[in-house]
């Protein structure tokens, strides 16, 4: 009984995860966009800022300093932008589909953020492909911890979008808290520029910033066969193994938080809420 219960969860996540690849790959120009914008800024924005950032003092190879933000950058936008689905199902009315559905919350969680991942994941992929090409040479091992950041990256940020995405009900809304959210992120992680200038403060801030830990655990990874220890320490603040241990709770912390939030909603709720906006549009 309990392995045909287990069948029919995992069956159930399935189709939840299955249903977010279609919404993606339908839409054409957003998937030509994803992987096109980033691989661009890499090769062309980042050989431009060389000549103006100071950071470019310190690196022989500012596009590959470049490269980790802009690894970053995609995979976060990219997984955000993928829990918009949520608000979509709530405030068209698919969302009750899904809730009286028999299968529990978590699962639903778990699908929605599996999807988030699968599409955080190929962003990564698609960059990795065309780092040769940018003069970056990684071994077999460098690349499956760069999976592996990646995948901790994407559980992290879907995780904050499925948060913010339970207590939001219109789409245009959930896109203006993803600028909200997603750009002090990025400034705050060290993906463009070094943040031992910055003041005080924000680098305070900045340790509570999991992008920080996952480009510091990139850019180690880029970095660590062309630099000496003394030129890696202009660019890295902590050590491989700390970074991956605060990206592992910071997933598992945001993850739980997640399905908490999700937990709240109902299908009384989403009816409500429905009606509400209907009758607000009348």
């Amino acid at each position: 009984m309990k392995n045909s219960n287990c069948k029919k969860e995992l069956m159930g996540v399935y189709v939840i995860w299955y249903r977010e690849m279609l919404l993606y790959f339908r839409n054409k120009i957003k998937l030509f966009t994803s992987f096109f914008v980033p691989i661009m800024l890499t090769i062309f924005l980042g050989s431009g800022l060389a000549s103006f950032f100071p950071t470019a003092n310190q690196v022989e190879n500012f596009s590959n300093f470049f490269y980790s933000g802009v690894l970053v950058l995609s995979i976060a936008v990219n997984v955000f932008d993928a829990t918009v689905s949520l608000v979509w199902d709530k405030e068209f009315g698919f969302m009750r589909e899904i809730l009286v559905a028999p299968l529990p919350k978590t699962k639903i969680v778990m699908g929605k953020i599996l999807g988030a991942v699968t599409r955080g994941l190929m962003q990564g992929v698609a960059l990795l492909v065309v780092a040769p090409v940018l003069g970056i040479n990684l071994y077999l091992y460098q690349i499956f911890l760069l999976l592996l950041l990646m995948t901790l990256i994407s559980i992290i940020i879907a995780s904050f979008g499925i948060i913010i995405a339970s207590f939001i009900r219109r789409i245009e809304t959930f896109s203006l808290f993803s600028q909200i959210f997603i750009a002090p992120l990025l400034f705050l992680s060290g993906a463009f520029f070094t943040l031992e200038k910055i003041p005080h403060w924000m680098q305070m801030i900045s340790y509570f910033n999991p992008l920080f830990y996952a480009v510091n655990g990139i850019r180690i990874l880029i970095f660590n066969n062309d630099f000496m220890p003394e030129r890696m320490s202009n660019m890295i603040a902590y050590n491989f193994n700390f970074g991956f241990i605060v990206l592992i709770v910071f997933a598992l912390v945001s993850l739980g938080v997640a399905i908490m939030a999700f937990n709240r909603l109902s299908v009384g709720e989403v009816i409500k809420k429905i009606l509400e906006e209907t009758e607000d549009m009348i």
